[in-house]
């Protein structure tokens, strides 16, 4: 596996000389949604005048180069690239295309992936089914985030306030301290590394709950009942300025999101797919420390059996939160730090709240020589 993170880690006291202040209001905020997330640091694209200097497609080619470099392939090797993200650079061509002309590697095919947090989920379960069906050798999933522009005060100084203060609306502004950038891979063999600890995917779900809920987390929308989406309006400056041009997520509707994660983990459970005894780490990719308490306790009182709290695995406070591409981070970390002995299994969470959906991954830790 492989990540990139853009430059250095910024501290919580240094986010606003990167994406400025917008509203006293909104600065206000920063305070309680870092102490809500748990966030210490984070990395980010842009510079300190808001200048980008590391484009979505680049991170996930870096990306992808460091896994390549850690296995016994080369870039030419690769068959299938499939790649995810939130907001990639370009509406079209697609993201696994643009990643593709910039490694310049051999031709291959390529597969995109659009969603929220799921887009990495997406592009590696693509995959892990062409694996496993015996299509393809050496696959690329990868996963990143480049949400940080969007953010910029020089951006959203035409974004229409809901102060005099010139304040962002809630929904919009909390984001701008919650999230960040950076990219993750994984390679995806039909076989283990000659040495050392590999990651055998067992099972791979995603499945959505767009049915029970509205829109949660979006872009392209002033909010989520309208019917005008961005394309509607007259201008882009129109879309901007009514906020259809902002990332936006609706902090009421998150508990629903816990729930449907709750529901999908006990439905997996009843059907015998894991054992939560058993499990060594539960890689789980979630947006706050409280978010993290929220399903603790909801698990709690319906009494859903869960690996001890220990066992749970975030670089969250080091790393931020990076949407899709955060359960490859974790998992290259974890990789990379000798957590894992063969025989050890694994249960990766990401939750997705954009219109609800949820992935399960189960992993054993394995070796060529058959060990796990």
């Amino acid at each position: 596996m492989g990540r990139f993170l853009p430059g250095e880690p910024v501290p919580n006291e240094e986010v606003e000389d990167y994406i400025g202040v917008i509203g006293r209001a909104t600065s206000n905020l920063r305070e309680q949604t870092l102490a809500n997330a748990g966030i210490k640091t984070r990395y980010y694209a842009i510079d300190k005048n808001q200048q980008t200097r590391y484009s979505n497609t680049r991170m996930a080619a870096e990306a992808v180069r460091a896994a390549v470099a850690r296995s016994e392939i080369q870039l030419d090797d690769i068959d299938l690239i499939a790649a995810g993200s939130t907001i990639p650079d370009l509406i079209a061509p697609g993201m696994a295309s643009m990643v593709h002309g910039e490694l310049g590697n051999a031709p291959c095919e390529i597969v995109s992936t659009h969603g929220v947090c799921n887009s990495g989920m997406m592009a590696l379960k693509n995959a892990y089914l062409q694996i496993n069906v015996g299509e393809k050798r050496n696959a690329i999933a990868v996963a990143c985030e480049n949400p940080t522009r969007s953010f910029k005060s020089i951006r959203n100084s035409d974004v229409r306030p809901v102060d005099e203060e010139g304040s962002l609306a809630l929904e919009m502004a909390f984001l701008r301290y919650m999230l960040s950038d950076g990219a993750g891979a994984a390679l995806v063999q039909d076989r283990p590394a000659s040495a050392g600890v590999s990651l055998r995917i067992d099972w791979l779900t995603l499945t959505s709950y767009a049915n029970t809920g509205d829109t949660c987390m979006y872009f392209g929308l002033p909010n989520n009942t309208s019917t005008k989406a961005w394309w509607d309006y007259d201008t882009p400056a129109d879309a901007l300025a009514d906020g259809a041009l902002s990332l936006r997520q609706n902090l009421a509707l998150l508990p629903h999101l816990v729930k449907v994660g709750i529901d999908e983990y006990e439905r997996l459970l009843a059907a015998g797919r894991f054992d939560p005894h058993t499990l060594r780490w539960l890689p789980a990719h979630y947006s706050s420390e409280r978010m993290k308490q929220m399903v603790l306790r909801e698990m709690a009182r319906r009494g859903t059996p869960g690996p001890p709290v220990d066992v749970w695995y975030s670089n969250l406070p080091q790393v931020g939160n990076i949407g899709c591409a955060s359960i490859y981070v974790i998992l290259e970390e974890i990789l990379s730090q000798g957590l894992v002995n063969p025989g050890d299994t694994m249960l990766c969470m990401v939750p997705e709240s954009g219109r609800f959906s949820v992935s399960f991954m189960h992993l054993t830790a394995v070796t060529a020589g058959g060990e796990g």
